[in-house]
């Protein structure tokens, strides 16, 4: 900036002329040294680069898991399954997925490393992409427990990444935007995972599958490369642990034991929704097993898009301080639509169930990466365990959920499809009432900790 001469005052009539003052420029309030501004816009686009990376990544896991249900109809008649094979798959999904996560959710958070995030990537991709390669039960059963595991571990860093990287993008609020990101676009693998997967047995048989395994391959290669220097953790975590009271700190323990709990039941839902759409399917057409697997692999698709888009708004929309009343009220509307699933697809058909099963995701989905944010900030140095507990283990106590269904159905689950319509439609109350559970959990929270940790990013 150049020097500019003005007058600065005004002379009596007849009095010598004075000379004119140099006035200083007047400085910014803050300066930045030459090249700054281009540094901190150079960090701020690799920052998105990892960002989005990470979500591609979460994209492209989250595809494989979801092929056990939706082709489960094909695999029973495929390997000639029993009824306690089919269970045990269904619960070897949350067992071997979910449960594990708080171990690799510990390892991560005690080593400060991101190890499981790309080689749960690389190994799980493998594993479950080779399904159809399997000739009989015990062949099927280790290649989902492999991919399951791997896939598992791959959560409590992946989501704890997601909500710091987040944080340092969007600055107040930022984490929360990160984990709803994070968790919709898992959910956007679902949704392509449940109709790639019947489509390609459709059109090549399960050993189409295969091809399945070049995105993985790549997505684990770029993972590697983006998020291996990047802390998972808040940049101030240890002062922020120091510096929590320890009346205060038992509080925090005692609200995530609440989201805990909760999501166990929500978890609970999600695993037992699949297993009475697959019934309910073959109840309609129970000649015509493969129509009946797309259809199942629809409602699937529906379900894992209301997960994806409930999740995001949610996960957007709620102010942080203010969670409580919203998981209250999104778990009753949950409640309501579950318990009016099966009843709306008999009176409007196969598009009534598709697009109810959208709005169950209400209940027992949306707010889910509300749960991981929060928890995230209840416990600022253990932001892997917060991950791994919302999502892993609370997941992986959900196996109980094939067998709960088959006591709300009055049936074991291979023969259920015989059951009259109106059996199999009551049987979606059962879990409706386990979302009337979180709500009442959801209630307890303590109001004023959730406003003192809302700032927190």
């Amino acid at each position: 900036m150049s020097r500019i001469d003005v007058p600065v005052e005004l002379n009596e009539p007849g009095a010598e002329a004075a000379p004119l003052k140099p006035v200083a420029p007047v400085a910014p309030v803050a300066s930045v040294a030459p090249g700054e501004a281009e540094r901190a816009g150079g960090r701020r686009a690799t920052l998105a680069q990892r960002f989005w990376t990470l979500q591609a990544s979460h994209l492209v896991i989250d595809i494989y898991p979801i092929f056990f249900t939706s082709l489960m109809l094909v695999l029973t008649e495929r390997l000639a399954l029993t009824e306690g094979q089919i269970v045990l798959l269904y619960a070897t999904g949350p067992v071997f997925s979910g449960l594990p996560q708080v171990f690799f959710a510990w390892a991560t958070d005690r080593l400060d490393s991101r190890i499981c995030g790309w080689l749960g990537l690389l190994v799980g991709s493998v594993s479950i992409s080779s399904i159809g390669l399997a000739q009989n039960f015990w062949q099927l059963w280790a290649l989902q427990i492999v991919g399951m595991t791997c896939t598992g571990m791959y959560h409590p860093i992946g989501a704890a990444l997601s909500g710091q990287l987040g944080g340092r993008l969007k600055g107040a609020g930022g984490r929360g935007w990160g984990v709803s990101i994070f968790y919709t676009a898992g959910m956007v693998g679902g949704f392509l995972g449940a109709i790639g997967s019947t489509r390609i047995n459709t059109q090549a048989g399960m050993r189409g599958l295969l091809w399945l395994v070049a995105p993985g391959l790549l997505l684990s290669a770029l993972l590697w490369a983006a998020v291996r220097h990047i802390g998972h953790r808040h940049d101030n975590h240890r002062e922020m642990h120091s510096s929590i009271p320890p009346e205060e700190a038992r509080e925090r323990w005692r609200t995530v034991a609440l989201l805990f709990v909760g999501n166990v039941a929500r978890f609970t839902v999600n695993t037992g929704l699949p297993v009475l759409f697959a019934v309910w399917a073959k109840s309609r057409l129970p000649e015509d097993v493969v129509r009946a697997t797309n259809l199942n692999g629809n409602m699937l698709a529906a379900l894992t898009v209301g997960m994806g888009v409930g999740g995001l708004l949610a996960g957007r929309l709620t102010p942080q301080g203010r969670e409580k009343g919203v998981m209250v009220v999104l778990s009753l509307l949950g409640a309501a639509t579950v318990a009016l699933c099966g009843f709306v697809g008999s009176w409007l058909g196969p598009w009534g169930i598709i697009v109810m099963s959208g709005f169950t995701a209400l209940g027992f989905a949306a707010v889910i990466p509300t749960t991981i944010s929060l928890a995230q900030r209840l416990l600022p140095g253990r932001t892997g365990l917060a991950s791994g507990l919302m999502l892993g283990t609370s997941w992986g106590l959900s196996a109980a959920a094939p067998v709960m269904a088959s006591w709300f159905l009055g049936s074991d689950l291979k023969s259920a499809y015989r059951l009259s319509p109106g059996r199999i439609d009551a049987a979606f109350i059962g879990f409706a009432v386990l979302l009337l559970a979180a709500a009442a959990l959801a209630a307890l929270m303590p109001s004023g900790l959730l406003r003192r940790i809302a700032d927190h990013h």
